[in-house]
């Protein structure tokens, strides 16, 4: 046998895995050829020191901080993108905001809102001095700025930086699915009264999301 097919042999015959014929045939080769007897007795000192070589056991903090590591790395791989849209403070906050906006147009609609200003604010009371755009302003104000606060509030809890920019981001995204709802059921009014309660609710629904962020970030370092 020559000495590089020796060498390939030489892990099999130190953990007797070769035929007779074969390990009598390399033990005679080492017997005139040094090169291939340091060679085998270099690799029996290495595996000797890595038979002494004893792996510490890690501790248990050490494991808990491995696997936390590990189930971030495979939940960072795994996440898609619309899992990770669900757990966003924005798209929660629209989608709260939008479910209280339909519970609250179901109990008080806007042609009946419009209704009412109509028949009983305008016909005597006090409000009847203001001019009738501001009425219909605060009127959508109100329908913009009550569903995104509350829905902000809920799910504040998991902002955890630009608090504001993310209210105000809210309130923008919620304002663009309210408003053209808005119009669609209210075809049959002016467009003056339209257009006042529409921008009502832009500006209702942007102070809504940026002011709760605001009061509620500054709640949280009054409290730290």
């Amino acid at each position: 046998m020559m000495c590089e097919s020796i060498k390939t042999n030489i892990p099999s015959l130190l953990v007797e895995e070769i035929s007779p014929n074969d390990r009598v045939e390399i033990l005679r080769h080492m017997e005139g050829c040094r090169q291939c007897r340091n060679e085998m007795e270099e690799l029996e000192k290495t595996w000797e020191l890595m038979d002494q070589w004893k792996i510490e056991e890690p501790s248990a903090s050490m494991k808990s901080r491995l696997m936390a590591v590990a189930r971030e790395e495979i939940e960072a791989v795994h996440v898609t993108w619309w899992s990770t849209l669900r757990r966003s403070f924005i798209f929660r906050t629209v989608l709260g905001a939008l479910g209280l906006s339909m519970i609250i147009y179901f109990i008080f609609p806007y042609d009946k809102a419009i209704e009412l200003c109509e028949t009983s604010i305008f016909n005597g009371g006090l409000l009847a001095f203001f001019p009738k755009g501001l009425i219909y302003f605060v009127l959508g104000l109100l329908y913009g700025m009550i569903p995104v606060s509350i829905s902000g509030i809920c799910f504040s809890k998991r902002v955890e930086d630009n608090p504001m920019f993310k209210g105000l981001g809210a309130g923008a995204i919620f304002a663009t699915f309210l408003v053209p709802f808005f119009i669609l059921r209210c075809p049959e009014f002016a467009f003056g009264l339209i257009f006042m309660m529409a921008l009502g609710i832009i500006i209702g629904s942007l102070s809504g999301g940026l002011a709760t962020l605001w009061v509620l970030s500054r709640v949280r370092m009054m409290e730290s």
